[in-house]
């Protein structure tokens, strides 16, 4: 493979300016619609590519959104439609056909098909399609590596499209992904950035590798219209997620809220109940707090909340909610969990956060207290309230130590 420049993609200039149909204005106007009924970011990208890959949207093949992860600092596959092999198109598009899914039925079917394995199967095939930001650099400042066929690497390409901010498209250049698990050609492509003033959000590639059919320049600027609106929907999505990430946390101490609690153990127990389940609680309360307070005032017992709340959430389960309830007070939930378990688990707790060194003024140590529901018998409130008798024991007793609620089935 050489270092040279591939036969260049074709550019909006290099053609003239198309002219849109009524169809294509319906079809924005009922994509457009889609994506203002959701602000989940998965369910965005799903009606965009099954907008742009319907017989009745824009018709191709295959559709990829590449988004840029700004924690991860990497471009990184998020979504994708469309079959991985020919063999795969004939049997999509004939099940589509029996099936009659119009465009307006596809646009609002991702509760349905957001959990089918199969409505999944280009993502995971491209799913070791990453670049990292600085790699993404390098490929745009490189000349572009193309073989004897006409075909470059699809990350040369779309580090150019994502930096430099241009759609382009190519009837003639191939696209190699060879992060993919076997050769994976993209044919008869395009390609357009998703951006905001701010800065850059992803790529948006399209390709008909099974049809052939060539793309032109009418829908290449259909689909840099989606992939404006695209950006703005996609960082629109992340706002609320955080948003929603915010109004779930504790602001003091980075656990769940009462808010998230309240509305958790409502969940757990409606599943418990399902499923014939146990749901445990441990309610935990902070040793003589309001002493140490009055001792060494307020931002110290701040900073013991802190340190307490980080080293329940490191000891706790992947399955478990940990919550600040209230004051010195935090709750975890267990889900699946009997009284036994919950019991050993409060234990490991109240260890934890009596040798944490990091504590202000020495150590500090916490009294726990366990209650359990069976198959859900018990409502949040008996719950709690079991939780919150054995704590009261745990106190009396001698504090630094976990007393048990047996709940009567």
């Amino acid at each position: 493979m050489s270092s040279t420049n591939p036969p260049p993609p074709e550019h909006d200039d290099d053609l003239e300016k198309p002219v849109f149909s009524m169809r294509d204005l319906a079809f924005e106007l009922e994509v457009t619609a889609a994506i203002l009924r959701t602000l989940e970011i998965d369910q965005i990208l799903y009606v965009v590519l099954s907008g742009v890959t319907s017989g009745e949207g824009l018709g191709f093949n295959r559709g990829l959104f590449m988004l840029v992860d700004y924690g991860q600092r990497a471009l990184r596959t998020s979504m994708a439609i469309g079959p991985v092999h020919k063999a795969d198109a004939h049997r999509i598009w004939e099940d589509m056909k029996a099936k009659e899914l119009t465009l307006g039925a596809l646009l609002t079917a991702y509760d349905k098909v957001k959990d089918d394995p199969t409505a999944h199967e280009l993502t995971h095939h491209l799913g070791h399609l990453t670049i990292g930001m600085n790699e993404l650099e390098q490929l745009a400042a490189q000349a572009v590596p193309v073989d004897a066929t006409g075909t470059v690497p699809i990350q040369a390409m779309v580090a150019r499209c994502l930096l430099a901010g241009e759609p382009m498209f190519s009837n003639t250049v191939q696209l190699a992904c060879e992060e993919s698990e076997d050769p994976f050609v993209f044919k008869n492509w395009g390609m357009v950035p998703l951006a905001t003033p701010e800065h850059a959000v992803g790529v948006l590639v399209v390709d008909n590798a099974f049809s052939e059919r060539v793309i032109t320049i009418r829908e290449n600027q259909l689909l840099i219209a989606l992939a404006n609106l695209t950006a703005i929907a996609v960082e629109n999505g992340r706002l609320f997620a955080r948003m929603r990430a915010l109004a779930e946390v504790d602001g003091l101490t980075g656990v769940a809220n009462r808010r998230t609690y309240d509305v958790s153990v409502q969940r757990m127990l409606t599943e418990a109940r399902q499923t014939g389940r146990t749901l445990s609680l441990v309610i935990i309360d902070v040793d003589h707090f309001k002493q140490f307070n009055d001792r060494h005032g307020h931002l110290a017992g701040d900073d013991v909340l802190r340190v307490v709340a980080s080293t329940l959430a490191s000891n706790a389960r992947k399955s478990d909610l940990v919550a600040r309830y209230g004051g010195e007070e935090f709750a975890v939930l267990l889900p699946g969990t009997t009284l036994e378990q919950a019991a050993i688990v409060a234990r490991k707790l109240v260890r934890a956060v009596e040798d944490a060194g990091d504590m202000p003024h020495g150590n500090v140590t916490i009294s726990a207290g366990v209650a359990c529901s069976l198959a859900g018998n018990l409502d949040a409130t008996q719950l709690f309230e079991e939780a919150d008798r054995a704590v009261y024991r745990a106190k009396h007793a001698g504090r630094n130590r976990v007393e048990c609620a047996v709940v009567a089935s």
